[in-house]
């Protein structure tokens, strides 16, 4: 490894160019929800590709093994899991939590703002959904511990699908555009216009 390697170099940093903290944080928070929106477009995705596959099995359609196919199928399972992780990480810079403490410092005395804040608080800590992606990334996705390294083979990245779950994550997208709301008075875009079921088959089961 380059000694000399600066992370900051390859990839700078613009955090010079806002104008105040609340600009930042306004960003900050923009950001989540963005990123909650295209792991949301990347679970849709999957489901219909899963869908298609085993329909296709069932039906003795029998599909030639394709290296796209299987890379890009189990591409989106990666972009789900590590993008939720940074968003439900515990305090990390870009997780929500730690958006929240921003926030907290910045409008300490704005009841409505610190009532979300607490909501979305107590939802981290009594998400099912949130724990369960984050065993996931510690036993396979980011690391591999000890019991999980000679199974990795066995292991089908995708069981980690079966825990996420679609209501919560629009309760996650509605705390977020309520929070962002409360704090900048504007309102995050709600539109979101999925790719169709056409395009999707076509694209992972072409011949």
């Amino acid at each position: 490894m380059d000694n000399n390697f600066k992370f900051e170099r390859d990839n700078p940093n613009y955090d010079h160019e806002f104008a105040s903290y609340d600009e930042r944080l306004n960003v900050h928070i923009s950001l989540l929800f963005i990123e909650l929106r295209d792991i949301q477009t990347a679970i849709y995705i999957f489901k219909i590709v899963d869908k298609e596959w085993k329909q296709r099995v069932h039906d003795k359609d029998v599909l030639e093994y394709s290296a796209v196919r299987t890379t890009l199928y189990e591409s989106l399972v990666y972009r789900v899991v590590l993008g939720l992780n940074k968003i439900f990480a515990d305090d990390k810079e870009y997780s929500l939590l730690k958006a929240t403490n921003q926030v907290e410092q910045l409008f300490r005395k704005n009841k409505a703002i610190l009532d979300i804040i607490q909501e979305i608080r107590y939802k981290l800590e009594n998400s099912e959904m949130v724990r369960m992606i984050r065993v996931y990334r510690d036993k396979f996705f980011a690391h591999l511990d000890k019991k999980s390294v000679l199974s990795y083979v066995r292991i089908d990245p995708t069981s980690v699908m079966k825990h996420i779950d679609n209501k919560e994550i629009e309760e996650w997208l509605c705390l977020i555009r309520k929070l962002y709301l409360e704090c900048f008075s504007k309102e995050l875009s709600s539109e979101l216009v999925m790719p169709s079921k056409e395009d999707v088959v076509y694209t992972f089961f072409w011949r």
